[in-house]
């Protein structure tokens, strides 16, 4: 286990670190280590991260940078970051979509370039992300990425775990935000806590009611990308919940992440009761895609309208993670019972 020790900002902010623009992380696999465990020292800060790193403060941290994911993470429970990197300025992006982010700073704006300089210049206490199969940091690339390395000679840098269910992970952040000093049982996040636990209720009973419910999750675009369920959060819970979320035979390439690449030729293939369409901005919309490649629309579930909007952004927090399921839930509840 390694002992990281806080660095402050002051001492760096003059270096002049560049931000560096790395390769894209893989997604999350459920193949790592586990939860982090947390204590609360009395009157200071002591977690321990996914990575099994420990960091030890004298004080709760306040002055808190993070990845989207984080804050999307953390803001419910009334810690707000002071900074934040991602894929997009904070007001545009879909990970912290109803999410008040006015006043705090965009740190960079595209996945891997992070301005550092001004990351220093917030002399941050703390700095939270995501940890990654393979050892990638959210929204930075490798652990030992230059930016990454930067960034942790600013201050410290912990992780809590993608490599799990989504339901997993709110636990983990739930933990973090507790030990941060949030109150996690009362209040906004307790109401929304109990909207979650109902809808997933309602989505097991669903599921319980139509057994062997089937469905792939896909990501059109310039192939037709078929997830590989185990290393999506939201997925891992679907299937633990009752959903037989299908894999394709297809193997990886160098460039297709976490989706099998299938040829539009093949895509006819992948029929299902249900098709979870992935609706963020690189992905091709339903409509253009049934135009230029009929296969898609000869899927049954294209076919009879059984198409479920589906992003592995919303699962960061209780309240869009339940618009989520609440979705896949009105679906299941609309196939016809027959099939």
């Amino acid at each position: 286990m390694k002992i990281r020790p806080k660095v402050t900002a002051r001492a760096l902010a003059v270096l002049g670190l560049g931000a560096l623009v790395l390769s894209q992380a893989a997604c999350a696999s459920p193949t790592e280590p586990g939860a982090a465990t947390t204590a609360s020292a009395a009157g200071g800060f002591d977690y321990t991260d996914a990575r099994g790193d420990t960091v030890t403060l004298d004080t709760v941290p306040h002055n808190i940078v993070m990845s989207e994911q984080a804050a999307a993470a953390l803001i419910p429970y009334g810690i707000r970051p002071v900074g934040i990197w991602g894929s997009s300025t904070p007001d545009t992006s879909g990970v912290l979509a109803g999410l008040d982010v006015s006043g705090i700073e965009p740190l960079g704006v595209s996945y891997g370039d992070v301005d550092v300089d001004k990351l220093a210049s917030l002399e941050p206490d703390l700095v939270i992300t995501g940890w990654y199969a393979g050892g990638y940091l959210g929204g930075l690339g490798a652990e030992d990425a230059e930016v990454s390395k930067q960034i942790e000679q600013v201050a410290p840098l912990i992780t809590v775990s993608a490599q799990k269910s989504a339901s997993a992970s709110l636990d983990d952040w739930r933990g973090l935000a507790q030990t941060l000093g949030a109150d996690v049982d009362s209040g906004t996040i307790a109401d929304e806590k109990s909207t979650y636990d109902d809808a997933v209720s309602q989505l097991k009973s669903a599921l319980a009611a139509r057994p062997g419910t089937t469905a792939y999750a896909v990501a059109p675009s310039t192939q037709f990308y078929v997830a590989i369920p185990g290393e999506f959060a939201e997925l891992i819970d679907y299937a633990e919940w009752g959903l037989d979320v299908r894999e394709s035979p297809v193997a990886r390439d160098s460039t297709s992440g976490s989706f099998s690449p299938v040829s539009w030729e093949n895509a006819g293939d992948y029929t299902s009761d249900l098709l979870l369409y992935d609706t963020r901005a690189w992905t091709t919309p339903l409509a253009q895609v049934e135009r230029d490649h009929p296969t898609v629309a000869t899927l049954n579930a294209v076919a009879r309208g059984h198409v479920v909007d589906w992003t592995t952004d919303a699962t960061f927090n209780y309240a869009s993670y339940t618009k989520q399921i609440a979705l896949l839930t009105d679906a299941v509840k609309a196939l016809p019972a027959s099939e």
